[in-house]
């Protein structure tokens, strides 16, 4: 009966264990479904597990004797709180931003523009003439450059991605959650959050596994667009290659010769094949470059704004006649037309590697802009000419499309070359004063003139293909240079009526010599004018990729003087740097109306804003040169220590000056305007600049001041804080022995006078008295310092009229 009881027993208490387990089990299976977890991760979840945790078995009295380092119920909602915005910021962030979005629709873009230009480069290239593989480089060039950006986003979009999955793989192991699945009470406890955050958790994997899976397929895609670009463009550079060398061959028979060639039925199917994929390729650019334009429109909508203020605040202020006589030509009657101008005279920086077509088309808009606005600037003959150049033009343009060129079509094109150089000549003789830019005018329209006659050349003896690159060339140097020399004179125009704006508005109405300040921006300006030109005329001869590459690498290849290394593109890239912050420090001032030239000072504050502004902008165009020209800092260091030894040897009353400079600008004991005595130099500040500071004297003479002179010498500023100065004149009255009548006389003598302070009675002092009279000092003040002379005789004449008539006489 033991045995059997014994027996009983230890069945129950086995029976009790395999329930136990099971429980134990299916806890530990419903966490793995939760995070997703394998056998390897339940492993090693069952071997951090606290083999002494015996929670789930204490009741009772026993738990309010637990360790205070046990989780209470608010650190596991604390826990899930942050689980849920954690599995939240996932979500969110593994969403495929329109970054992506765009990137695919490109690639979309891509694949069938490939398709064409593939089918045009291996199956058609017989039929590629060297406009169409220009046209087809240049496009192919943009698309490795949006490629190799595209896969800069890609990748970086992966990374984010991977740190968001890095971040899932830190919540399966965290052991709060984990302790959490296993006790059964806390899981009935937080059961609705704890079913939430699996909803959560499975939705935001979702998402984020086809988000990475959408990026890999999109860095797939995107590398082979990558490659079969790399693989055409190899071609396309090898065609030109040698189509260049064929085109300096003879192509035809002389024009005198018989017209042998026939084009077949299939041949002339490939040349329209290659125009066709020319225009597909043309029409992808104009799609994926509309940002520029939107940049471009961007840029001339700015300029109609600057320009229609300035002119809103002249019929404002009624000052319209005040720029009638400084020779305005296009502003500001045409600041509409003008604005348009400036957009497509610009075009070409906008995009360097443009193709030919691109151009072409901004020079037509340009063209027709042209004759809008010189309608009724130029004479009469003179727009009849250009309006002839117009029209050949257009006639060069379809010079493209000829495929097979015939006696007919070569006359055509010896027939346009003529007029070309007559109308050409025809227009340089009238032009006169009527364009800005004569000399550089009068070199194009000569080089239009003599490939002109390069191309009659070409074609005469067979070289077609070269006679129609110099003809189109030719006519399009001749008309984007009258587009620049207009949109030059715009530009000038529109600085002298910002410059007069700004005087108008500080009430400064003096005539200004403004030539000087012209002459400055005048060689900027040629510069960029010749840049651009140089664009379009490479781009139209089919040679500007070549050049722009061999440039390039020019520029950018590293050279080495010892151990320092730079480049050519870095040194003039400092010194183009340090010359425009310095142009810009000398005439910001006149964008203001503060051109450093008037007599009367109104507003010194501003005139100090403008010296701290040109002070910075000098430093940061030092600091972008040094930062920009790509030297290293470490050279930089021992440049400035080796100055340092220079400084403290022979360059101290150099760096003294400069300091002293500094501090006068900030600290400001004076000002520009100012009236002030320094040691024995007495004038107005007529400038403080970095070195030395210039004072202008009574008599005219501008006096350079060391700025360490300044600071170490008495400075006594009659201007610094009000303009008042007090006048002394010493007077012998008589006729009158009464003292009171004679102070009363003599005072509103004085305070008659438009020069004196009246808020200041003037003081009389008596000095002798004489039989019929006396000797007297008169005190008063004057309003401003720099009309104290001014004031001293206004007051003598009134002192002599007011004395007169009170039968009193000055001795």
């Amino acid at each position: 009966m033991k045995n059997h009881l014994r027996h009983l027993v230890t069945g129950y208490i086995l029976l009790l264990l395999a329930i136990t387990t099971h429980a134990q089990d299916t806890t530990r299976s419903r966490q793995d479904r939760f995070f997703g977890r394998n056998d390897s991760t339940r492993r090693f979840s069952d071997s951090t597990r606290n083999p002494n945790d015996t929670s789930r078995r204490r009741g009772g009295m026993s738990s309010l004797f637990a360790d205070s380092a046990k989780l209470t119920t608010s650190d596991y909602q604390l826990q899930i709180e942050k689980t849920y915005v954690i599995l939240d910021n996932i979500e969110n962030k593994s969403e495929l931003g329109l970054g992506i979005q765009n990137v695919k629709e490109h690639l979309g873009d891509t694949d069938s523009v490939l398709a064409v230009l593939k089918d045009n480069i291996v199956n058609n290239s017989r039929a590629l003439n060297l406009r169409n593989l220009q046209v087809f480089r240049s496009l192919l060039l943009n698309m490795q450059r949006e490629l190799k950006d595209h896969r800069e986003i890609l990748d970086s979009t992966e990374r984010r991605l991977e740190g968001l999955r890095s971040t899932m793989k830190t919540l399966v192991t965290d052991t709060v959650l984990r302790q959490l699945m296993r006790d059964t009470a806390l899981r009935q406890q937080f059961g609705p959050q704890l079913k939430d955050m699996r909803e959560n958790w499975r939705s935001s994997t979702r998402h984020l596994r086809e988000s990475i899976a959408a990026i890999n397929l999109l860095q797939t895609h995107n590398s082979s667009n990558a490659i079969t670009t790399a693989q055409l463009l190899e071609k396309v550079n090898t065609l030109l290659n040698t189509s260049a060398t064929r085109i300096f061959g003879k192509e035809y028979n002389y024009l005198w010769e018989k017209d042998t060639s026939d084009l077949t039925a299939s041949a002339r199917s490939s040349f329209g094949k290659a125009y066709e994929g020319e225009k597909k390729a043309l029409r992808y650019y104009f799609k994926d470059s509309g940002n520029k334009r939107l940049f471009l429109l961007l840029i001339g909508f700015l300029f109609f704004i600057w320009i229609y203020r300035n002119i809103r605040t002249l019929k404002r202020l009624h000052a319209m006649p005040v720029i009638q006589d400084l020779g305005f030509e296009y502003l500001p009657s045409g600041y509409i037309v003008s604005s348009f101008v400036i957009m497509f005279s610009i075009a070409p920086l906008f995009d360097l590697h443009a193709p030919a077509a691109y151009i072409e088309s901004m020079q037509f808009l340009l063209l027709i802009i042209l004759t809008i606005i010189c309608w009724k600037k130029w004479p009469r003959n003179l727009f009849w000419y250009w309006i002839a150049m117009a029209i050949l033009y257009i006639c060069f343009s379809f010079t493209h499309h000829i495929v097979d060129p015939g006696f007919l079509q070569r006359s055509w094109l010896i027939l346009l070359n003529i007029l070309s150089v007559v109308f050409g000549l025809l227009f340089l003789s009238k032009m006169k004063e009527h364009l800005h830019l004569k000399g550089f005018l009068r070199f194009v329209i000569m080089l239009h003139n003599v490939m002109n006659i390069l191309s009659i050349l070409f074609n005469i003896f067979g070289r077609f293909s070269l006679a129609q690159i110099f003809g189109n060339a030719a006519i399009f140097a001749f008309t984007q240079a009258i587009g620049l020399a207009v949109f030059s004179k715009i530009v000038m125009e529109a600085i002298l009526l910002q410059i007069t704006v700004g005087r108008v508005k500080r009430g400064v109405h003096t005539k200004m010599d403004y030539q000087p300040v012209l002459t400055g921006f005048r060689r900027p300006l040629l510069f960029l004018v010749v840049v651009l030109w140089l664009i379009v005329f490479t781009t139209n001869l089919n040679i500007y990729t070549t050049v722009l590459g061999g440039l390039t690498t020019f520029l950018s290849t590293p050279r080495f003087i010892g151990d320092a290394s730079f480049t050519v593109g870095g040194v003039l890239l400092f010194f183009l740097i340090i010359w425009i912050a310095h142009l810009l420090q000398k005439y910001v001032g006149y964008f203001f109306g503060d051109t450093g030239q008037d007599d009367e000072v109104r507003d010194k504050g501003q005139r100090s804003r403008l010296l701290i502004t040109r002070l910075i902008l000098l430093c940061l165009g030092y600091l972008l040169a040094v930062a920009a020209s790509g030297v290293p800092v470490d050279k930089i260091t021992i440049v400035l220590g080796a100055l340092g030894v220079g400084i403290g040897l022979g360059l101290q009353n150099i760096v003294n000056n400069f300091v002293s400079g500094i501090i006068l600008i900030f600290d400001r004991p004076l000002q520009i305007g100012d009236s002030v005595e320094v040691g024995d130099k007495t004038g107005r500040v007529r400038e403080i600049g970095l070195r030395s500071s210039t004072l202008l004297t009574a008599d005219g003479a501008e006096v350079i001041i060391p700025n360490g002179d300044i600071l170490s010498h008495q400075i006594v500023n009659w201007t610094h804080s009000n303009s008042h100065i007090r006048l002394e004149m010493e007077l012998t009255v008589s006729g009158n022995n009464d003292m009171e009548v004679v102070s009363t006389a003599v005072k509103n003598a004085i305070l008659a006078s438009d020069h004196v302070f009246e808020n200041r009675e003037p003081q009389i002092l008596f000095t002798k008295v004489n039989e019929n009279g006396f000797d007297l000092k008169a005190y008063f003040w004057c309003e401003d310092v720099l009309k104290a002379d001014e004031a001293r005789s206004a007051v003598l004449l009134q002192l002599h009229d007011k004395l007169k008539s009170a039968s009193l006489q000055i001795n």
